[in-house]
């Protein structure tokens, strides 16, 4: 578990963490790319919805 400290330095780095991870197939971000592509072609194939005001 990091610090408060520990994950400011850390979060400064989280691009390229989960970069270095998914590219190399490692935890905890294995897959990240694969997943989000996912999702974006999930919601890109949608019919735009019409939010309408009451």
């Amino acid at each position: 578990m990091l610090t408060t400290q520990g994950f400011d330095l850390w979060a400064d780095g989280y691009d390229k963490s989960v970069e270095e991870a998914d590219e190399s197939n490692a935890y905890p971000f294995a897959g990240y790319r694969k997943l989000m592509n996912a999702v974006y072609n999930a919601v890109m194939v949608r019919r735009p919805c019409h939010y309408r005001r009451r």
